[in-house]
């Protein structure tokens, strides 16, 4: 296990969301070490609208945004998905990157371990054929990524060290000619701000 240093977290966070690109996202969760290619991340600040502590806004579930980077920020949507995000930069400022997908490595017993989890069990609901063939579909949303690494509300505001099982390792960082750029999704709310160019995703 070789965590990514603090350091790395503790910058502006267009520019950890960018780097995230290609790093390895790993849980260590009943037992099972899963280890997934970070493939898209979105980026949020308190001085744009679509972020949940916009103008410095803290309630009981965006305080963690404005600690120092480098632990989680874990948050539950639509009463049934879990979403997880990094929070970055210094002290005070009010920002995080959410992990949006990811491709799990490893082995058969590992993938199948992440198709369970995602309710993918014999004699019980299939996902297509193409889907079944590509895992980089298998965790290709918030939501999916979070039942496939087995992320819960368990797991926020911890130190992204691997000290509770979560950790990202440098894996590949993925060259600016395989990264496409774009407006974040689904955050209408936002206004204008919802077209800044912030998510990023490996081509």
């Amino acid at each position: 296990m070789r965590p990514l240093p603090v350091q790395f977290y503790r910058r502006h966070v267009l520019d950890v969301a960018r780097d995230l690109l290609g790093r390895v996202l790993c849980t260590h969760v009943d037992g099972t070490l899963v280890r997934a290619r970070i493939t898209e991340t979105e980026a949020y600040h308190h001085a744009e609208r679509g972020a949940h502590c916009f103008g410095g806004k803290r309630t009981k579930r965006t305080r963690v945004m404005f600690e120092p980077g480098g632990i989680t920020y874990v948050f539950f949507v639509y009463g049934m998905h879990w979403q997880f995000n990094v929070v970055t930069g210094p002290a005070d400022d009010g920002q995080a990157v959410l992990i949006r997908g990811v491709e799990p490595l490893g082995d058969d017993d590992v993938l199948g371990v992440v198709r369970s989890r995602r309710g993918w069990t014999e004699g019980g609901r299939k996902p297509s054929r193409r889907v079944a063939a590509s895992p980089r579909l298998w965790c290709d949303g918030p939501a999916k990524l979070c039942q496939g690494l087995a992320i819960t509300g368990a797991h926020n505001g911890i130190a992204i060290d691997g000290s509770q099982g979560v950790w990202f390792e440098a894996g590949a960082p993925v060259d600016d000619a395989d990264v496409a750029v774009g407006p974040r999704v689904g955050i209408d709310y936002a206004g204008d701000d919802a077209q800044l160019p912030w998510r990023f995703r490996v081509r």
